[in-house]
């Protein structure tokens, strides 16, 4: 009896999750490139905005080869934690952060760097000394003791952390880069960026609003530019990313073995969706938003 419950739930949460992220996604809105509400001056003198950790092949290849295996696993996705970011990446990161106004978020790829970010979590004044020293100190210690740079995969991995305003990546995705650089894009919008902070932390309902706002304006961001091939990246890596989200929250609420399953909606609604892509892009052209 108790199996069939278990059995039932996974079914409807899998159920709820294809009907939450069928409503996320949409390339037919126009893009609004970003203009940040209060841009602060967080850079030393001399420091570079982009950064890159210096090869370390015995750490890179371990977190490659083993620690990263669980999220290559339930994205289907070999560059996933990878830790050696292509230029093509990079580039397209860059040029997102230029087209969007974002001069003061950090970017780092594959680098581990605990006392720069200490230095920036006492700079960061768009965020209040309290959320920072209390909720930052933690998400820090995390990044410090916990170092992503080997760990990601089974310990964090690609994010953006608001109390730094830093985004760190581990994983050769345009789409997952482009994520990640949507949450600081929402974060630098925002007029009290400390409510929205904490807001993320509001179990089921906070995670998903901002991991879906990220995620639709990495969909809307390729479809500007028509990239097609990022477009079908994207539905591959992004929708049973999200699905996990969902599962995650539901599961820490109410049954944490269902959380397991509920990538599987997210890649059958994502495999779906990219054959519509041509479709997708006709009808966005037909209301005026691409030029």
């Amino acid at each position: 009896m108790i199996c069939n419950m278990k059995f039932l739930a996974q079914i409807f949460v899998m159920l709820f999750i294809l009907v939450l992220i069928s409503g996320c996604y949409s390339m037919e809105k126009k893009y609004n490139y970003g203009n940040p509400y209060l841009p602060s001056p967080a850079f030393e003198e001399g420091e570079e905005q982009f950064e890159e950790g210096e090869p370390f092949w015995i750490i890179d290849k371990t977190g490659h080869y083993f620690f990263s295996l669980p999220s290559k696993l339930v994205l289907w996705n070999w560059k996933m934690e990878n830790h050696e970011i292509s230029e093509e990446t990079k580039e397209y990161m860059k040029r997102y952060i230029k087209e969007n106004n974002l001069r003061d978020v950090k970017v780092r790829f594959n680098q581990y760097a605990p006392i720069s970010e200490w230095k920036r979590l006492s700079k960061n004044e768009n965020i209040s000394g309290l959320a920072r020293y209390t909720v930052g100190i933690f998400s820090l210690l995390s990044y410090t003791f916990l170092p992503e740079r080997l760990l990601a995969g089974i310990l964090g991995g690609d994010h953006y952390n608001s109390f730094t305003n830093t985004i760190n990546i581990y994983s050769d995705s345009i789409p997952v880069v482009i994520h990640e650089a949507g949450h600081a894009k929402d974060f630098s919008l925002r007029k009290n960026r400390t409510a929205y902070a904490m807001a993320y932390a509001v179990p089921l309902v906070g995670t998903l609003y901002h991991e879906a706002r990220a995620s639709n304006d990495a969909f809307a961001y390729f479809a500007e530019k028509e990239d097609r091939k990022q477009l079908e990246d994207a539905y591959d890596l992004l929708t049973p990313a999200y699905s996990t989200y969902v599962g995650g929250s539901i599961g820490d609420l109410v049954l944490k073995p269902i959380t397991s399953l509920t990538v599987i909606p997210g890649h059958m609604y994502g495999r779906y969706k990219k054959r519509s892509i041509d479709e997708q892009l006709r009808a966005r052209k037909k209301i005026g938003n691409v030029k």
